[in-house]
């Protein structure tokens, strides 16, 4: 018989796989805003943590050509390019000096979400690091237009930064929350959630949602609603005993690991009041969970917190390209090696 995808992960007395496959390759899309610094500064403490090469990039978009007849400013687009050269420059040496390795640079022309996902594939970076709102972009919307384009056509693991805040006032996150589902995709991030708590020393937060049953047209009598409710509570008590599980497996690689079991009808919107309840730093969680639609990148869920989440989230791809490319169901017994992630070893 074939052993579990998730026998490494499922056994207590197994260590979580080593970090020698994790994030190879970081993106980071600079824009000139105050974010972009602290873009910067996430980006150097995932290299730091996995051993990461590094490219800084900056997109130039052309001025709008509006109706009528355009006429380049040559002499102004070439002011531009300069600055925007010394501007990767200044981020270069700022990178080169922290991580003390070298740190590649890209300077693109065109619109910023599209060059953004294009490189990413040329280059095969794992993770791509971008804010939630650029240079221009400060609206009441909880994403910019840009980070709304990027997501809907990525297919790398992206990591969206909030906050409007300097580098210099950039700490390491110290409560970093995982959800999960109990499927074998939301559970293949737990090597790289412990990974980034073991370089700071964070507590890890494990949570389980089970659904509240609720009253419905359909779910109407007493004794299906008695039912459901059972249902339930057996739920709970089989989540409790799972994340007790994988507590014993990341607590011999984590040293501080809590757990959660919660009952809730909303399980996105009590994700994130989670989240500012418990004052997380960081979200980590695959893009799909238990109900993977390889036809799109993100789940539910987690398209959810990207777009409502105030809190910065790393959201580790767990389909190759070729997959997303194509409609159909994903079969989560055969998840492929993730892309920025460790894939759960079998013994």
């Amino acid at each position: 018989m074939m052993a579990h995808p998730l026998c490494a992960l499922g056994s207590p007395n197994q260590r979580l796989p080593s970090q020698g496959h994790g994030i190879r390759h970081i993106l980071v899309c600079l824009d000139r805003s105050p974010r972009s610094e602290l873009c910067l500064a996430y980006a150097l403490s995932l290299a730091n943590t996995f051993g990461s090469a590094m490219t800084l990039l900056h997109v130039m978009q052309p001025p709008d050509e509006g109706f009528g007849p355009h006429t380049t400013d040559a002499l102004g687009w070439e002011i531009s390019r300069q600055e925007a050269s010394a501007y990767l420059e200044r981020f270069e040496k700022e990178a080169t000096g922290s991580s003390g390795r070298r740190i590649s640079v890209r300077l693109e022309q065109g619109r910023p979400a599209e060059r953004i996902v294009a490189l990413t594939r040329e280059l095969g970076a794992d993770v791509a690091v971008l804010g939630s709102h650029g240079e221009s972009d400060e609206t009441e919307w909880s994403l910019g237009t840009t980070a709304q384009h990027v997501l809907a056509t990525a297919r790398s693991s992206v990591l969206i930064v909030r906050g409007n805040m300097g580098a210099r006032n950039f700490a390491p996150p110290k409560r970093i929350l995982v959800p999960l589902d109990g499927s074998v995709r939301t559970e293949s991030v737990l090597p790289t959630a412990a990974g980034i708590a073991n370089a700071h020393a964070a507590e890890l937060l494990l949570v389980h949602v089970v659904a509240e049953p609720i009253p419905t047209s359909v779910l109407v009598s007493p004794e299906d609603l008695e039912l459901a409710r059972e249902l339930a509570t057996r739920l709970e008590s089989r989540a409790t005993r799972y994340l007790e599980s994988l507590r014993d497996t990341v607590g011999r690689e984590v040293a501080s690991v809590r757990i959660l079991v919660a009952r809730q009808a909303d399980k996105r919107q009590f994700l994130i009041e989670l989240s500012e309840k418990e004052r997380i730093d960081l979200i980590v969680l695959s893009a799909h969970g238990s109900t993977c639609n390889a036809a799109r990148p993100f789940g539910s869920v987690t398209a959810h917190l990207l777009t409502h989440s105030m809190v910065p989230l790393l959201v580790l791809q767990d389909l190759p390209e070729s997959r997303l490319c194509h409609e159909g169901e994903a079969d989560e017994r055969h998840a492929p090696k993730l892309r920025a992630s460790y894939p759960p070893e079998c013994v």
